[in-house]
């Protein structure tokens, strides 16, 4: 296969480097984002059978220019350091006009993989509605809502049915009857998904089965009578002393079908003891489903929920676990039932290929990066110096905040709104509601910063460095 790279003169070097079998073509320009048709109109294409463009260029409309020279051009990877990477594809994948080919390989992996995992749903031990359970099929995440109320019910219903599997009801120690009822029937009659309820209390227990929910959490020694009120409810039976568990699973499976064991996970310090207890429990029996519940050390954790979640899943996937249970009770742990339900996906993807949870596709990296990417320095430079004057703009100043999913930039003349930096900045622009290059600059570092505490759930205040962690 006959393949041609095409760069700018920056770029040249690292291209060249990685061009196995590959011809090159530099361009009249340094930076090869800016590559554009025009650029490869006199060049002779012919006898190449894959032309691959920059990543980078954007606008480009790389499908026309494919047709009028008769050769295909594709776009290539977003970074020349991937090049040697992506050309071991080139025969087995299609690549795209539009889509950077570095990322479309990553999506081809994920499908694949998500394609396998999907397999296996057929191997449950038994299904809570139409969600699997056990067997060989994927971990499942229990989302638990709590301080639930008729007023906020519905929304959380609605925010958690993206990533759970089952949605968990927990009812506080103290609870009233008729308002319980009333939060069970709206998430029964809202949710797509099944609904479980949190309790130990008995008749907690009597509202959540006349309502018709699809899992009862937590059936233990001190509420046993509770086993002759459940129909036909999945049950999940909680106690850390393995006898007693054990005892109770035997007695529930007499009368109940859908049986799931939770030897229960405890918060740091003491998580190794816990997962001693699982790993125990496993040796003992193979088929029962367990669920392990994650939230536990990430609501008791001052640190990130991302990676731990993620470890999390692949300890609880080594074990044999089957249900992961999660909150998302305080702010540190928002996002807590997406990152597990990837790392769901992704600690199966390493099972079925008994391989490290790594280039799959599947990916909870956030803050870091797998690539240090190389960059060409310009061996030409001036040493940045920070100005000490300040000019306030006569067309006025800006307040920028968050709220609502969304940032908001206030002015005397107009409030704007938007979740990106540059749709906003733009809408300022367009409004002259700038007059000085310096208040433009200065808006344009607020607004990217107010954009990625946004985008990582980090609160934001203007002027104030964003918060990565810190030692005492």
């Amino acid at each position: 296969m006959k393949i041609l790279l095409v760069t700018g003169r920056l770029a040249e070097r690292i291209v060249r480097e990685n061009a196995v079998n590959a011809d090159v073509h530099v361009c009249e320009i340094d930076v090869a984002a800016f590559i554009t048709p025009q650029h490869l109109e006199s060049l002779d294409l012919k006898g190449y059978d894959l032309v691959l463009v920059p990543g980078l260029t954007k606008d480009c409309n790389w499908e026309e220019f494919e047709k009028r020279k008769g050769v295909r051009v594709r776009l290539g990877p977003l970074h020349a350091s991937d090049i040697k990477r992506v050309l071991k594809f080139a025969k087995k994948i299609d690549f795209s006009h539009k889509i950077p080919a570095c990322r479309l390989i990553e999506a081809i992996k994920a499908e694949e993989a998500i394609r396998e995992i999907e397999k296996l749903e057929e191997s449950a031990k038994f299904k809570i509605r139409d969600v699997a359970i056990g067997g060989k099929s994927r971990m499942k995440i229990v989302a638990e809502i709590v301080n639930p109320s008729p007023e906020n019910i519905g929304e959380r219903i609605a925010y958690f049915s993206e990533n759970a599997d089952i949605i968990d009801i927990g009812v506080p120690l103290e609870f009233d009857t008729n308002e319980l009822s009333k939060i069970l029937k709206i998430a029964i009659d809202e949710s797509r998904k099944p609904i479980s309820v949190d309790t130990f209390s008995k008749k907690a227990i009597e509202v959540a089965i006349r309502q018709g929910v699809d899992m009862v959490m937590s059936v233990s020694s001190s509420n046993l009578e509770v086993l002759d009120l459940i129909e036909e409810q999945a049950i999940v039976v909680a106690e850390k002393n393995l006898e007693a568990l054990f005892k109770i699973l035997e007695l529930a499976k007499k009368k109940k079908e859908k049986v799931i064991a939770d030897p229960i996970l405890d918060p740091p310090l003491s998580v190794a003891e816990s997962i001693g207890r699982y790993l125990q429990f496993r040796k003992v029996d193979q088929e029962t489903p367990l669920l392990f519940g994650a939230g536990n050390v990430t609501e008791l954790s001052d640190a990130d929920s991302i990676g731990i979640n993620a470890l999390l899943a692949f300890i609880a996937e080594e074990i044999g676990c089957n249900l992961l249970f999660t909150t998302e009770a305080s702010p540190k742990t928002a996002g807590s039932v997406r990152e597990l339900k990837i790392a769901s996906y992704l600690s199966k993807i390493a099972k079925i290929r008994n391989a490290p949870p790594k280039d799959s596709g599947v990916s909870l990296l956030a803050l870091k990066e797998k690539v240090r990417y190389e960059t060409t320095r310009d061996e030409s430079f001036l040493v940045a110096k920070e100005s000490k004057e300040f000019h306030r703009d006569p067309k006025g100043d800006f307040i920028i905040f968050i709220a609502d999913g969304k940032i908001f930039c206030k002015h005397e003349k107009a409030t704007i709104a938007g979740k990106r930096a540059k749709e906003i900045i733009d809408t300022i622009l367009n409004l002259g509601l700038v007059s000085r290059l310096d208040h433009a600059a200065y808006l344009g570092r607020e607004l990217m910063k107010a954009e990625i505490a946004l985008k990582l759930g980090k609160n934001y205040i203007q002027d104030r460095d964003l918060n990565f962690g810190f030692l005492v």
